[in-house]
Formats: C-alpha cells, structure tokens, sequence
C-alpha cells in the first residue's frame, strides 16, 4: 500500500464513531512527538461511546508504542457525574492492530470508553474526562453545548434498475441547526448454497484417550437451528457533514447519500440500513470541513490544516501534548429502512453454482476425519431403507456450502429482525 493511501486510511480511521479531529500539524514530524487521537461524541438520550489511539511518527519501532489504557467520566454543569459502565481494547474485540512502521504511522490498539448518558438532559453544557492510567496524562474537553436532534421526515430506496442499484434517499429537516454530521449501519440475512440436516462436533471424534468415535460427533440439527441463514453488520467509517446554510430552509428532501449493488449478497434475503443524524455547532463543522479538504486535496494526515484549527480537547497536564479530536454533544436523531428481497426480487448476485458443488458420498464412519480434514461437512443421512445399496449413507459437501459462518456473518440473529428465521 502507498504511503499516500496508507495516510488516506489512517484519516478515515480517525473518522470513525461520528467523532474525528486534526488540527495545526508541522509538515515533519520529531521522532519523540506522539499524538493521542480521540474518537466520540456525547450523545444525550443514548450510550455515548470513545475511542482512544495513539498516533506514533514514521521513526517510532512498533516495540516502542504503548498502549493506551483510558478511564473517565463526563460531567455536567450541575455538577452531576457519568462514570464509564466498560472499557476494552479493540484488538480484543477484532478490531485494529499495531501498524507497520514501513508503512507509516504507526497506530497502537484502540481503547474504547461507554457511558451511559440516556438519562442526561439537553438543557445544559457538558464535558468529558479522561485519564490514561498507564502514564497519568489527564484530558479535558471544553464546555459543550447540546445540539437539539434534527427531524427524520422519511427514509426509502428507489430501485435503480438500470443501473443495477438500490437508492437509498433521505428527508430531513430541522428548526435551529444548519449544519449536520451522519453515519449508517447496516444489517443483513443471507444464506448459504445448502441447508444441512446434520453438524459435525469436531472436538467429539476423539475422546480424552485419544480413542476415535465417530458415532459421538455427528448430530441433526434440533428444529428451527441450522447453519443455513446468518447476519452480518458494517458501521461507515467515513466522515460524513453536509450543511443547509445556503439554502433558503435546514431542509433537504430526498437526499441521495447511500447506493448498493444488486449484485452485492446485502441484499440477499432482508437488508436493514438505519441512518443516525445529529447537528453539530460552526465550530464543530468547520474543524470537520478541513479534515476533509485537507486529505482530499493534499492527501495527508499530518499536512497543515488550512485554517489551522484545533481541536477542543487538551491535555491538562501537559499542555504542549498533542491532542487530536474534536467531541459535541448533542441528541440522535436515527431512522430505518427494510429491503425484503423475497417482495422486490431485485437480487442478482450469486446464486448456486451446481456445477461447482460436489456431493461426496459414503458409509464408512472412519471416512468421517478424512473428510473433514479435506474441507468437508456433513450435507445429510440418507436411511438404509432409502438408501440404493441399503446401507446408512452420509452425505457431505464442501464446507462453505452447508456453513453460513464461513462466509464472515454469524448465527446471532439481531432481536428486532422482522422474520422468523434462524
């Protein structure tokens, strides 16, 4: 990967959980400097979540890096305190790892922060906290204003047929705020080629002597389980503002800002998109505007932002350390949308192949480890007496057939989906 991309990457990364931030960078960067980068934003009515990373200069070793390990609160005007209810790192939960220092900067492991704000109110300031108990460094965000949410009037797709898209449009207004900040997830059922009767336990072929028994790993499925339908998720990572300051009304009506393939396997089965929208101050939006033009135009993370901004959170007890991030507060607005392919029939990704799929069959039960070591599952049991030769048959295919998990969703099945698959 180019340096250029790397450092394109590496912005969007700062972008993600609706919070990013830069500010005045020198065009070189001193082999001691580091920078901490704080991702979030308080959200009034909700869980407000943060993510902590430290930014290390082209020079740093990967062995010199330090893990972040942050706790907080944050605190209102009235002298009320959050604390954080959980904290992790994201290298735990699958998230990113340390970064190559060939390739730039080098990133530790996130550490994220939750709290929860549903009961705060929007009738005064807050800020946030923090503390990083490994070296005792201490942040403060500024006082910050509640932004009040702003309508959702509609949320819909149109199917662009021909050009082999769902569209998906958004209608918004709001009677205070003109600019806003975005981001959608998206949630989607889809399934695997065949629909298995039987699962194979691996750990079960042997027992703890180490005494093959095949009979013991093999089981049919109990009703209404299967490995046949999974769910996958996908958060945007991109920094997304938009503002009605040139417009006559904070209106906008069927805004075009999301676009799926027919042919992407989203949309499969159900796909599920849910926009969240907040405002957020001037302030707030102008800092967002030149992180966008500064790694649009110039293409680098640690280029001069052009109206040399900072961010508003510093370092209480050190006040000359860098701090990246920009935190607001404000109420959600969110709104959802269902795609049921099985009404639209608009899907026209990939299919089942039944050239490709391969049917192995056999009666031996220490065929079992053989096959499964080769990349197979069981498919099913044909009964003797169903059987052509009248022995118990087993059927099995290649994994990622009959195994939806294995083509990255997995089987927890989200607790508000309209249908009643499992």
């Amino acid at each position: 990967m180019a340096v250029r991309q790397f450092l394109r990457w590496l912005a969007a990364v700062a972008a993600v959980a609706l919070t990013s931030c830069v500010y005045s960078f020198d065009p070189e960067i001193e082999s001691s400097d580091s920078r901490i980068v704080v991702e979030g934003s308080v959200s009034i009515g909700g869980t407000s979540h943060f993510r902590f990373t430290r930014v290390m200069p082209f020079s740093t070793r990967e062995q010199e890096t330090r893990r972040l390990e942050m706790t907080g609160y944050i605190e209102g005007e009235d002298g009320t305190r959050i604390e954080a209810y959980n904290g992790g790192w994201d290298d735990a939960r699958g998230g990113y790892e340390t970064k190559s220092v060939v390739l730039g900067p080098v990133v530790t492991p996130g550490y994220h922060l939750y709290f929860d704000t549903s009961q705060a109110g929007s009738s005064q300031r807050y800020r946030a906290h923090f503390e990083d108990r490994s070296s005792g460094a201490v942040y403060e965000t500024d006082w910050l204003d509640v932004c009040v949410a702003p309508v959702i009037d509609d949320l819909s797709y149109i199917l662009n047929r021909e050009r082999s898209e769902l569209n998906v449009a958004l209608s918004m207004h709001s009677a205070s705020d003109s600019h806003f900040r975005w981001y959608y997830e998206e949630t989607w059922e889809y399934h695997s080629d065949l629909q298995a009767s039987h699962y194979l336990q691996p750990e079960a072929l042997f027992d703890d002597a180490g005494n093959y028994q095949p009979m013991m790993a093999l089981f049919e499925f109990p009703s209404g389980q299967n490995r046949y339908n999974c769910w996958s998720t996908f958060r945007s990572p991109e920094i997304k503002i938009f503002s009605t300051s040139d417009q006559a009304e904070n209106r906008f009506t069927d805004l075009e800002f999301h676009r799926v393939s027919s042919y992407d396997q989203k949309l499969q089965v159900l796909y599920k998109l849910t926009v969240y929208l907040e405002a957020i101050s001037e302030e707030a939006y102008l800092y967002w505007k030149n992180i966008e033009d500064n790694t649009s135009n110039q293409g680098s993370f640690f280029s001069p932002v052009p109206s040399q901004m900072r961010g508003n959170i510093h370092c209480l007890t050190d006040p000359s350390a860098g701090v990246i991030g920009y935190v607001s507060a404000a109420q959600m607005a969110q709104a959802s949308m269902y795609y049921d392919d099985w009404k639209e029939k608009f899907y026209n990704g990939r299919g089942i192949d039944w050239s490709s799929i391969v049917i192995e069959e056999f009666t031996d039960y220490n065929e079992f480890a053989n096959w499964y070591s080769r990349g197979y599952l069981p498919l099913t049991v044909i009964p003797a007496d169903m059987s052509e030769d009248g022995r118990l048959t087993f059927q099995w295919t290649k994994a990622r057939c009959v195994d939806c998990t294995l083509l990255g969703g997995t089987k927890q099945k989200p607790k508000d989906w309209p249908n009643n698959h499992n």
